[in-house]
């Protein structure tokens, strides 16, 4: 019977403790929320500047990609080789672009 007496006095400790918790989480859900419109900004207003920087970039890849080599010149080299694999002749040509 004590022992009865000493499960049934824990368990109301740990019920009440319980319950303790429970009402604690439900008033701080009941707490006024306030919200400053000031603070939230769009995804463009907080990186535009991230935004730029890599549109920037892309216009010097473009730019920098459409030059063909130093002074606009196209090189040319032609090998011939005999059957043998041996190299006959070796034309190099350039022109302007």
């Amino acid at each position: 019977m004590y022992m009865l007496q000493t499960a049934m006095k824990y368990s109301t400790k740990a019920l009440g403790a319980f319950i303790l918790l429970l009402m604690n989480f439900a008033a701080q859900a009941q707490d006024k929320v306030e919200i400053d419109t000031q603070e939230i900004k769009s995804w463009f207003e907080r990186n535009w500047i991230w935004v730029a920087g890599g549109v920037v970039l892309l216009l010097l890849i473009v730019l920098l990609s459409r030059r063909s080599g130093p002074g606009g010149q196209r090189r040319t080299t032609t090998v011939i080789k005999d059957p043998d694999g041996k190299v006959k002749s070796v034309t190099t040509t350039e022109e302007k672009l």
